[in-house]
């Protein structure tokens, strides 16, 4: 017993001498050695980065005393948004050469963020489409609006109201400084090529955009996206009073009669943008004017689709045990506020969900 706890001490030391000998070779290697020995093995480049910072962080014996580059700041921003606890984990565990949670908020802290568009955002967006393939750069343009809390807050560190109407630096639109916004107004980057969302602009405005302003805001941001890279072949917003008068605005035209989905690109008069209206409202929307009117018919020489059938087949499934529709339920029938808003009661009166 006592031999095998001398040859286990000697084992432990003899691990400890290696161990601070690796320590000391990572000491003496300098940043070009790191790089080209990176360089030669085809790492990418986030990994690179990362493989630097464990190198920087073994050549510092204070925690504190360390120094991060600006690619691996913005990586531990991105992560730390992501998953605070796995970011936590990771740097309590002292897996990764993670900056403690206090950096990374002062580091978001000093961003500056506002309402309109931030041209500093379109020069880097430009970089990100600078690597991007001809079908990769082309993407549509969503927008939607939300109804907001009214309330001010001060900002201490730029001494300015925040909750204010602000449509940021755009003077085309006259906006009252004193107003308190209750809307908000969002506009995204979807592209059509691969799954990347980016939100580009958010607006605060007291009361809906109106139909005129929106107009502004697509076109502007058109011109944005277009002289960044990008290539904008439609607008996806849903049907509420003020985005059909922007259709109008832009020219579309919904009827039968004169119909019209397409504007010219502002920014190239050879392409067009399509104008689409999202299908989750269109399905709530066919639902509850059903609903409202009992019948519908979309077109006179067909018969009308009558609520009442809808109904007598959920009645008739209710007592049965084998269920043709059995996601049917009352829920989907006694309409209220909540429940007209739910998109999957929608989708499922619909005639897909009987088959």
């Amino acid at each position: 017993m006592k031999k095998k706890t001398i040859r286990a001490k000697q084992g432990i030391k003899r691990l400890k001498n290696i161990l601070s000998e690796v320590q000391n070779q990572m000491k003496n290697c300098s940043d070009t050695i790191i790089q080209q020995s990176l360089e030669s093995a085809g790492i990418n480049t986030n990994q690179c980065n990362l493989i630097k910072e464990i190198f920087a962080a073994a050549k510092v014996k204070n925690p504190k005393g360390r120094r991060y580059s600006e690619d691996w700041m913005m990586l531990c921003l991105l992560f730390q948004i992501r998953s605070p606890s796995g970011y936590k984990f990771l740097k309590d565990q002292n897996i990764l050469p993670f900056p403690c949670v206090n950096t990374i908020r002062k580091h978001l802290l000093a961003m500056k963020i506002g309402c309109g568009f931030d041209i500093n955002f379109f020069k880097l967006f430009k970089k990100k489409f600078s690597g991007k393939t001809e079908y990769q750069k082309k993407g549509i343009i969503v927008l939607d609006e939300i109804f907001l809390r009214t309330s001010i807050a001060v900002n201490s560190r730029t001494l300015t109201y925040s909750g204010l109407e602000d449509f940021g630096d755009d003077e085309d639109i006259k906006t009252k400084s004193t107003d308190k916004a209750d809307h908000g107004l969002v506009l995204m980057w979807q592209s059509l090529a691969e799954n990347f969302t980016q939100p580009i602009a958010v607006f605060a405005s007291k009361g809906p955009v109106k139909g005129i302003d929106l107009a502004k805001l697509v076109i502007k941001a058109i011109l944005l996206l277009e002289d960044a890279g990008g290539h904008v072949v439609g607008l996806t917003s849903d049907g509420a009073s003020t985005n059909r008068s922007m259709w109008k605005e832009l020219g579309i035209c919904p009827d039968i009669e004169g119909f019209k989905n397409f504007f010219e690109n502002p920014y190239d008069n050879d392409r067009k943008v399509f104008v689409f209206s999202d299908v989750p409202h269109l399905m709530k929307t066919i639902r509850n004017r059903l609903h409202s009117n009992k019948q519908l018919r979309i077109n006179s020489s067909k018969q009308y689709i009558k609520w009442s059938d809808y109904y007598s087949l959920y009645l008739n499934e209710s007592t049965s045990l084998l269920k043709v529709c059995p996601k049917l339920t009352k829920h989907h029938f006694e309409l209220n506020n909540f429940t007209k808003m739910k998109v999957k009661y929608a989708t499922q009166v619909g005639i897909v969900s009987y088959w």
